[in-house]
């Protein structure tokens, strides 16, 4: 059922409190600064550092009233790496403890406080999302993780997820086609840089701003999201109720175009003003460079569920050790099994009711087996992308050299940046003066006629003074953008990732082969097991006593066995996503990292970073006036519909602008 009430309380607050702020772990009665805003929350209450894993705070908004109860996501190896456990079993099919455990928190908490909203960021996004789920409350989360194999709803109107565009976790959920245990709406954000030096802020959405060539450049997750003017809700693409359009509105337009549009404007304009440098500066030392992709493969291909097996010897560990645990449980029941069989009262006549007895002592004899099998096949995989690394990578180099820009490429590209450099200028004029316009129209309406109803005085007002016709330049360099270089990128990637493919397709399925053996062998023994507990139970043997450590050892095996069983199917679930097709979605996925690590070291790497991070301003930006063209369209009133041209000019030079910086970089 979903809830009735709107919250107040707006997603941007909470995504930053689920990125940002938990993490911080403050105390009880902690007042909490959030987007700028000071003292804007108070915790009533924080729990971290927990034994299970789960922490978590409970906020109030000093201003609404509203209570939050907002997750922490992984934390690494903290708690013993309980957190990293849990995501590991996300996969699987059965729910982990700590989501059961964050229902159970919620449920306690519901009755002390009235819970407006849950959030979190990664494992304390599935938190929440498998807490709304189950309870009428609205969840609003940042980069979630994957809930267990089952049937969620993604027309849940309590459940909206922010996706930033290069989260590493969200390509490897999309590339392994898991968007279905997302449950809700989910919004792609393009807020973020394919780059490694922001690879965990890509994921968190909050970190210190990194620096490009001496250029600082913002990386907070709710930096550059488009908020409309007047809702103040982050823009989805939809189209909301119109407002009035009367004086107070005019005003709060007014406002914005100073408080947060012009600073905005600025910003990307100054990280065009920098690429534009750059390119002049730099000239055709642009690909002068020290690259490391190599280690640059390793973190990528380790974001996924089951890569960090295959490039950390942690992970690797971990995971041989996972699938080695079973072992021990396997020993206890071997232990009940041979109690049951020695048992003084156990007759072959009474044998036969206990099942095939037999069938279960091979069993107990071939998981080891099987275990062993399993870990080699793993290795087969390491030794398998060791190779590739060394063999395959390489290629991905080819052409890119000193000479990838030549004398005619540089000057295409200086020849380019030259009219960019010109038409941001135009923009930037063209929105500033808006401001100014709107200001002027907001000015008029306070000078109205006290006695005038709020229509009339919107109606009266005379349209603000013309402007200039802000044209654009179009640029005849880089038509098809940066063409042949491209298109060098391109082929060399296909070669690497169909190279990849096929040396790792192989031993990536026999591996999967022989672990799905070892998971239906298991699951089978613990059936066998079960089927003589049963059975043994119920036997009643006149004058005997029958053992009763017996059932006790058998239960004790079913139950180690379980949790086993639950990781292999994990295990099971995470490398099925990587055949057919999958490992080449994963690669396609993670692809505009392996891009820009090519240029690492060098000064076209910057102007990418620079271009994506004005191109992301410009897009919310584009985003925002579209939203404000909509709101004042469709009215008659002269200064309204002056205003409404001229944020439809806004719209089509911000288009035509992104345009042209996309043409100037390759793509991301």
């Amino acid at each position: 059922m979903p809830t009735s009430e709107k919250l107040r309380t707006s997603d941007l607050d909470i995504i930053e409190m689920s990125g940002r702020v938990v993490y911080e772990e403050p105390k009880r009665d902690e007042f909490i600064d959030v987007n700028g805003q000071v003292k804007t929350y108070r915790v009533k209450e924080g729990k971290y550092n927990t034994k299970s894993g789960l922490d978590y705070m409970i906020v109030e908004n000093t201003k609404t009233g509203e209570v939050g109860m907002i997750f922490q996501g992984t934390q690494g190896q903290k708690n013993g790496g309980k957190d990293i456990i849990t995501d590991a079993t996300l996969p699987g099919n059965i729910p982990d403890e700590q989501l059961k455990a964050a229902d159970k928190a919620y449920k306690k908490m519901s009755k002390k406080y009235k819970i407006s909203y849950v959030g979190g960021n990664s494992l304390g996004g599935g938190l929440g999302n498998y807490v709304a789920s189950n309870n009428e409350v609205k969840s609003v989360t940042y980069n979630p993780a994957i809930l267990p194999d089952g049937k969620y709803s993604q027309k849940n109107p309590d459940i909206t997820n922010y996706m930033s565009e290069y989260d590493p976790l969200t390509l490897g959920e999309r590339s392994a086609r898991y968007m279905k245990r997302l449950p809700g709406k989910n919004v792609i954000v393009k807020n973020n840089m394919p780059l490694f030096a922001t690879l965990a802020s890509n994921h968190t959405g909050y970190a210190d701003p990194i620096k490009i060539d001496g250029e600082e450049v913002l990386i907070d997750a709710d930096a550059y999201l488009p908020v409309g003017v007047w809702s103040g809700e982050v823009l989805t693409g939809g189209k909301g109720n119109k407002i009035d359009v009367n004086p107070e509105n005019m005003q709060i337009l007014a406002d914005a175009m100073v408080s947060k549009m012009k600073g905005q404007i600025t910003t990307a304009q100054s990280h065009v003003d920098h690429a534009v440098d750059i390119v002049e500066r730099e000239g055709n030392k642009l690909d002068d460079r020290t690259t490391k992709l190599t280690d640059s493969f390793d973190d990528l291909i380790g974001q996924g569920s089951f890569g960090k097996a295959l490039t950390t010897m942690a992970g690797y560990e971990f995971l041989r050790d996972t699938i080695e645990s079973g072992n021990p449980a396997i020993s206890m029941a071997v232990k009940a099994i041979n109690k049951l069989q020695t048992s003084s009262v156990v007759t072959d006549f009474l044998l036969n009711f206990l099942g095939k007895f037999d069938g279960l002592i091979a069993t107990s004899v071939d998981l080891p087996i099987l275990i062993v099998n399993t870990v080699t096949q793993l290795d087969d995989i390491i030794t398998q992308l060791n190779a590739l690394k060394k063999y395959a990578v390489p290629q991905l180099f080819k052409g890119i050299d000193n000479e990838f820009f030549n004398d005619g490429m540089v000057a295409e590209l200086k020849a380019h940046y030259k009219i960019i450099d010109e038409n941001k200028e135009v923009v930037t004029n063209q929105i500033v003066t808006f401001g100014t316009q709107v200001t002027y129209v907001s000015k008029e309406l306070e000078k109205a006629d006290k006695l005038l109803t709020a229509t009339e005085k919107v109606e009266r007002a005379s349209a603000p003074p013309a402007t200039s016709d802000f044209t654009l330049q179009e640029s005849k360099a880089l038509k098809d953008g940066m063409g042949k270089k491209q298109k060098l990128l391109d082929n060399n990637y296909k070669r690497f990732s169909e190279d990849a493919v096929s040396s790792l397709d192989p031993v990536i399925s026999h591996f999967s082969s022989t672990l799905s053996l070892l998971d239906e062998t298991v699951d089978d023994f613990i059936q066998g097991l079960k089927n003589a507990r049963g059975t043994f139970e119920r036997l009643n043997v006149p004058f005997t006593n029958l053992d009763e450590a017996i059932p006790i050892l058998l239960t004790q095996a079913i139950n180690a066995l379980k949790p086993y069983q639950t990781a292999l199917e994990s295990i099971k679930t995470a490398v099925r996503s990587l055949r057919g097709g999958g490992l080449h979605d994963v690669l396609e996925a993670y692809r505009p990292y392996i891009d820009t690590a090519l240029f690492e070291g060098t000064q076209f790497q910057n102007v990418i970073a620079l271009n994506k991070a004005s191109v992301n301003i410009y897009e919310s930006s584009r985003a925002v006036f579209k939203d404000i063209k909509y709101q004042l369209s469709d009215n008659k009133a002269v200064a309204v519909e002056a205003l409404d041209k001229l944020a439809d000019k806004i719209v089509t030079n911000l288009t035509e602008l992104i345009g042209q910086l996309k043409r100037g970089s390759i793509d991301v």
